[in-house]
């Protein structure tokens, strides 16, 4: 397992990926548990508990995401089943993917919900503003991304979870990051 971990974390749309992009051409091992979660999801095991637990979802073989998003981000009861089935998979994925990496290891995470406790924290904080400003330009619609604010904690409980970087721009971001890895590495 690495020696380090450092989970680098933040609402949508806040700049979680900017900031593990930065750290990864910095030259440290980074991991996406989105990406994980994504291959999971995809796989032929969950199309047949989300076609069971999520009718509708599954077209044509294979997973309509926005469908199962307008679903489980406008339902906490959905979500949980969601996540229930998803996070343990994910975190055997994850320490499989850790226990490779020598060194420092960081780790994209868009919904901490355990696995903070765990590890540092890195939190990636912008006003809610210029992320709906950002997510908007990525091209999903408004009422999507106010459901999945909807069901992330509020600003405090993110604040409380490590260290935390504005991100009120790029290169602010990137030195504010550059310090953290200074600090702490």
């Amino acid at each position: 397992m690495a020696k380090k971990v450092i989970i680098v974390t933040g609402p949508i749309g806040s700049g979680k990926s900017t900031a593990i992009e930065h750290i990864s051409n910095k030259g440290y091992p980074t991991l996406d548990l989105d990406k994980i979660s994504n291959e999971i999801i995809n796989s032929k095991e969950s199309i047949k508990f989300l076609d069971n637990n999520f009718p509708g979802v599954i077209k044509n073989k294979k997973l309509d995401k926005a469908s199962l998003a307008d679903i489980v981000f406008s339902d906490n009861e959905k979500l949980k089943i969601l996540e229930d089935y998803l996070h343990p998979k994910i975190l055997i994925e994850f320490q499989q993917q850790a226990s490779k990496v020598d060194g420092t290891l960081f780790v994209e995470v868009s919904a901490p919900k355990n696995i903070h406790k765990d590890f540092e924290c890195l939190v990636i904080s912008t006003p809610e503003s210029v992320r709906i400003e950002r997510l908007l330009d990525r091209g999903m619609k408004l009422n999507d991304i106010k459901n999945r604010i909807h069901t992330q904690k509020n600003e405090d409980w993110w604040n409380s979870l490590g260290h935390v970087i504005s991100n009120n721009s790029h290169s602010s971001l990137e030195q504010e990051i550059d310090n953290f890895i200074n600090e702490k590495i």
